[in-house]
């Protein structure tokens, strides 16, 4: 089998459209090459099948999800779990911090995650 740059200077070479190895899969670049060689009186199918393969490329593209920026919380705080749950040794980790809070005082920053236990009485602030 031939290489993708083999390949898209073949294309280059039969119809002198340039393209990007990088872009295309070498799949597609092969399926391209037999179109390119009917030369520039048939171009139209070429030129279907490449604008099929950038849609293809641009549709999966927009459908990837955009990077998150990075969470920011509140100042720090110290807790630890209530006395009840500490009782029986229990603890949470934060999915956010990952810090882990358990029956002795720790600093955590002021995740949801932190807030809701605050909330529901499963963790206490501590001074």
């Amino acid at each position: 089998m031939a290489s993708k740059a083999d390949i898209t200077a073949g294309i280059k070479a039969a119809n002198t459209v340039e393209l990007d190895p990088n872009k295309y899969t070498a799949s597609q670049l092969t399926s391209l090459l037999p179109l390119a060689q009917k030369g520039e009186g048939d171009r139209a199918d070429f030129d279907s099948k490449l604008k099929e393969f950038d849609d293809a490329a641009a549709k999966l593209a927009a459908n990837q999800p955009t990077p998150q920026e990075p969470k920011t919380f509140l100042k720090p705080i110290n807790v630890s779990v209530a006395p009840q749950i500490a009782a029986y040794g229990g603890e949470f980790t934060d999915p956010d911090s990952k810090a882990s809070i358990g029956k002795d005082v720790v600093t955590v920053e002021t995740t949801p995650f932190v807030m809701q236990k605050l909330r529901a009485g499963e963790i206490v602030e501590e001074q």
